[in-house]
C-alpha cells in the first residue's frame, strides 16, 4: 500500500507503548522467502537460494520463526498489548510449500502455542502448481490448512512462459484436482496485461478458470518494477508494456465472465463464490490487527503499523539475539483516515461516508458527492465504488482524502 504520509521509524519499544487499544480480530500473515526460481516480474522479498545466511536456511527457517513467534507475544505481554487467540493464519511467499507439510505444520503449531488458533479459523496457505503433489495436499489438510491459493497465472503455455512460471497448465489442473480431492477450499491468482498477451489469452484464462470449480479466483494487472528482469527487457524495448486502456478492458472482460459464472467480487481485484470469500484478506483491508512474521513481512496493530528487517541476515542475527526484527510507524488521526479511505474503497461492503464525516468533522455535500458519479454511488451513508470506480481506485480514493484529510 502507498500512502501520502511516510513517519519516522520506531523502535519496537517505543511502538509498544504508543499503542492504543484495539477490539479488532487478530490475524497472522507467515512469509516464507524460498523460491525454486525468481519470475522475471517477481518483486517480492523472495530468495531462489535455500541457504540465505549463516544459520538460516529451509531447514533451520521453522525454528527461526518460532523464535520470532515467541519473542513478539513477549513483546505483547511487555507492553499489556492484549493476546487473542488468530481469527485466520495465511501463508504466503515465496513459495510457501517449498516447504515439507511436516514443516509447514510445526509453525502452524508454534502459532497455536503461542496465541491461540480459533475453532473453525481459516489457514491459507499459497503454492506454486508444481511444487506440491496429492499426498503432500492431504498432509496439509490433517495439518490444518483449510485452504490452498494456486499461482495459475495463466492456462497459456506461451504466457507461462514470458511469465517465466515452472509449472505447465497440466500441472495446475492436477495439483487444484488433487486439492479439491483432499478437501481444500481453492483459489487460483491470475494475472493479466502480460507483455504480448493476446485479449483472446486472456478469456481463454478466464473462463477455463472460472469452469473449474473454484471457491475463489484472484485477477492482478501485471506490474513491472524496475529493478526485475522484466523491467530491465522494459528498459532496453524487448517488451511493451500494456497501456491503462488495454488493461481496463482486460479487468472488465474477467469480471463480466466471472460473473456469470457465479462468482462475485468482493474487492477490487477478487471475486469467490457466496460464503467463499478470503476472510484473512478482508481482514486486512477491514484493518484488522495482524502480525507478520518472517523478513519483509508487515504488520498492523491498531495505530502502529511496522515491518520486519528485509535482509535475511540482518533478520536472522536479531532473531537469534532474541531481538524483535522490526521498525515500525505509530498513525496519526490522519495516517488513520487515510487508511480508512484507502482500503474502504477497494471493497463491496463500501466506505462508512457518516463516519468518514464524524471523525474529519467535514461533510462531503451534495456538489462534491456528484463530482464522483459514475465513479461511485451513495446508499445508507455507504459509499460504493461503481465498476469504472474500481478501475479509477486511487482517483478516487484522492478526491475524497483532498475532501477529508488536513
Amino acid at each position: 500500500m502507498n500512502f501520502s504520509n511516510t513517519l519516522p521509524p520506531s523502535s519496537p519499544d517505543a511502538l509498544g507503548d504508543a499503542y492504543s487499544f484495539s477490539n479488532s480480530p487478530f490475524r497472522v500473515y507467515v512469509h516464507i522467502p524460498f523460491c525454486k526460481k525468481r519470475c522475471g516480474y517477481c518483486n517480492f522479498n523472495t530468495f531462489t537460494s535455500f541457504s540465505l545466511a549463516p544459520g538460516f536456511d529451509k531447514n533451520t527457517y521453522p525454528r527461526l520463526l518460532e523464535r520470532e513467534i515467541k519473542r513478539a507475544k513477549r513483546w505483547q505481554e511487555e507492553h499489556e498489548i492484549p493476546l487473542k487467540p488468530a481469527s485466520s493464519v495465511f501463508f504466503g511467499g515465496g513459495t510457501p510449500t517449498a516447504l515439507s507439510p511436516s514443516q509447514l505444520s510445526f509453525i502452524l503449531e508454534s502459532i497455536r502455542g503461542a496465541w491461540g488458533i480459533e475453532e473453525g479459523a481459516e489457514i491459507s496457505t499459497e503454492a506454486n502448481p508444481d511444487s506440491v503433489e496429492g499426498k503432500e495436499l492431504f498432509d496439509l489438510k490433517r495439518a490444518g490448512f483449510t485452504r490452498v491459493s494456486f499461482g495459475v497465472q495463466s492456462w497459456e503455455p506461451r504466457i507461462l512462459k514470458i511469465l517465466d512460471r515452472t509449472h505447465s497448465p497440466a500441472a495446475a489442473w492436477r495439483s487444484i484436482r488433487k486439492a479439491r480431492k483432499a478437501g481444500l477450499s481453492c483459489s487460483a491468482d491470475l494475472i493479466y496485461a502480460a507483455p504480448s498477451e493476446k485479449r483472446k489469452e486472456w478469456i481463454r484464462t478466464v473462463r477455463f478458470t472460472s469452469n473449474l470449480g473454484l471457491d475463489h479466483v484472484s485477477c492482478y494487472a501485471l506490474s513491472i518494477y524496475t529493478r526485475t528482469k522484466m523491467g530491465r527487457q522494459l528498459e532496453k524495448g524487448l517488451i511493451v508494456q500494456e497501456s491503462d486502456g488495454a488493461q481496463a478492458q482486460d479487468y472488465e472482460l474477467a469480471d463480466s465472465i466471472l460473473s456469470r459464472r457465479g462468482y462475485k467480487w468482493y474487492e477490487v481485484s477478487n471475486w469467490a463464490r457466496k460464503g467463499k470469500e478470503c476472510l484473512h484478506n478482508i481482514g486486512y483491508w477491514k484493518n484488522d490487527d495482524w502480525i507478520g512474521l518472517g523478513p519483509g513481512a508487515h504488520s498492523h496493530f491498531s495505530n502502529l503499523r511496522f515491518w520486519d528487517f528485509s535482509r535475511p541476515g540482518e533478520w536472522a542475527k536479531a532473531v537469534y539475539e532474541e531481538r524483535l526484527p522490526w521498525e515500525g510507524e505509530i498513525l496519526g488521526e490522519e495516517e488513520k483516515r487515510e487508511e480508512e479511505i484507502f482500503l474502504g474503497l477497494r471493497l463491496k461492503s463500501g466506505l462508512d461516508l457518516k463516519r468518514l464525516e464524524k471523525e474529519s468533522g467535514k461533510e462531503a455535500g451534495s456538489a462534491f458527492l456528484s463530482s464522483l458519479r459514475p465513479l461511485a454511488r451513495v446508499k445508507g451513508g455507504i459509499l460504493f465504488p461503481t465498476r469504472q470506480g474500481r478501475l479509477l481506485n486511487d482517483f478516487l480514493a484522492r478526491s475524497l482524502m483532498d475532501r477529508f484529510l488536513d
